[in-house]
């Protein structure tokens, strides 16, 4: 498939304006960077992330008040909305690192049990001094407990009806809405059922999920992060310097990915998207793919520097950006495309993900052409004093 036969675009004839644009984004996320900052994902700066969904709508601020009133100073709350069920009621809870935490992913447990408790406390008039227990958050283990408390010997009945609760509920969203729905599940004996109505409650949110990260792993994942950047940048500058044995390419190589990555991350940063482990991993992917378009234009140039020796420079870049120029729309346009698919119905989940990859795929096709070959050609003028291939 060709969309071009022998085409001859004077690409580089336009580059001070496109450099210019450059100058411009990567500016613009500069300061979006310093003054804005990411807005990391539980994953660097610790703490914990708790999903919870209502069987009603219930006010952002309202939860806030309660969790502010009970200790939790610096929550952040704000709804999550689910691709799959865009009517369901979520909450999603950002709990900062508390003082006296230990760095055990078992603190996960801890924190969400507090938050429960506070929430259970402001929200639903103090029911859990009652010590009743509430069937849309006891677990298996903590409700077959209870029951064989107070039915005892009667193993069966009460197996049989752990496993139709905890199925009823996740089949309806993780929430049962009413203590009459409770008691009309299939599955549960009458003798269940009348412990349920003096011992059990049906609060008003179920847990989603749940992740905690130490604080001192977030902060070592941080800075791991930044090595890992600024790592492959490195890399990728000392490779191309020897593989295409001039340091022109290489000092070009990493102001593109530089260039690439700034630009993803000034992205990340204006949208306010969450900058998590799967960001990171776009951005080293951005890289990756960046590079090797790169190379592929480089390639071309070595080899029209054999047959057509004592062009200039711009022209020798110019006529190899126009003889890959096919390779690059197929190539490109092929996984902008998929990207896109990913960005528009991957979900929340993936939504920062695919957002960066967007945004770095289409930078990195642009700068092999207006960041990648403008380097090397000032380079080797302004430096090497050589105008010609």
């Amino acid at each position: 498939m060709e969309f071009f036969h022998n085409p001859n675009f004077d690409f580089l004839g336009k580059k001070a304006y496109f450099v210019g644009l450059s100058l411009v984004l990567t500016t613009l996320s500069i300061v979006s960077l310093a003054t804005r900052g990411l807005q990391y994902g539980i994953d660097f700066r610790g703490g914990a992330d708790v999903v919870l969904t209502f069987a009603q709508d219930t006010g952002v601020d309202q939860i806030r008040k309660v969790l502010t009133e009970r200790g939790f100073e610096g929550a952040q709350i704000q709804t999550a909305r689910r691709a799959e069920d865009p009517s369901a009621h979520d909450i999603l809870i950002r709990v900062p690192p508390q003082p006296g935490t230990s760095e055990e992913a078992a603190e996960a447990g801890d924190v969400s049990g507090k938050v429960l408790s506070a929430l259970r406390a402001g929200l639903l008039g103090g029911e859990e001094a009652t010590g009743r227990i509430d069937l849309n958050l006891a677990g298996a283990t903590e409700l077959r407990k209870a029951l064989e408390v107070a039915l005892p010997h009667q193993d069966s009945m009460i197996n049989a009806a752990v496993d139709a609760i905890t199925a009823y509920r996740a089949s309806h969203g993780g929430l049962i809405k009413s203590m009459d729905e409770a008691r009309g599940i299939t599955g549960v004996a009458p003798e269940v059922s009348a412990w349920m109505k003096d011992h059990a409650v049906v609060g008003g949110f179920a847990i989603r999920s749940v992740d905690y990260v130490g604080p001192s792993v977030g902060k070592e994942l941080k800075t791991k992060a930044t090595y890992a950047i600024l790592g492959s940048l490195l890399a990728m500058l000392a490779y191309i310097w020897f593989r295409f044995d001039k340091l022109a390419y290489g000092i070009s190589a990493a102001v593109t990915l530089a260039h690439d990555a700034i630009v993803a991350l000034g992205a990340v940063s204006l949208s306010g998207k969450e900058f998590d482990l799967t960001v990171l991993a776009a951005i080293l992917t951005i890289v990756g793919y960046s590079i090797n378009d790169t190379i592929v234009t480089f390639d071309r140039v070595r080899e029209n520097v054999k047959h057509r020796r004592g062009i200039g420079l711009e022209r020798l870049f110019n006529d190899s950006i126009n003889q890959t120029l096919g390779r690059t729309i197929l190539t490109s346009g092929l996984v902008i495309m998929m990207v896109l698919v990913l960005w528009l119905f991957g979900g929340s989940r993936l939504n920062p993900f695919s957002f960066t990859l967007l945004v770095g795929v289409i930078t990195g096709t642009y700068s092999t052409i207006y960041i990648s070959s403008p380097v090397v050609i000032w380079w080797r003028t302004l430096v090497e004093k050589k105008t010609t291939a």
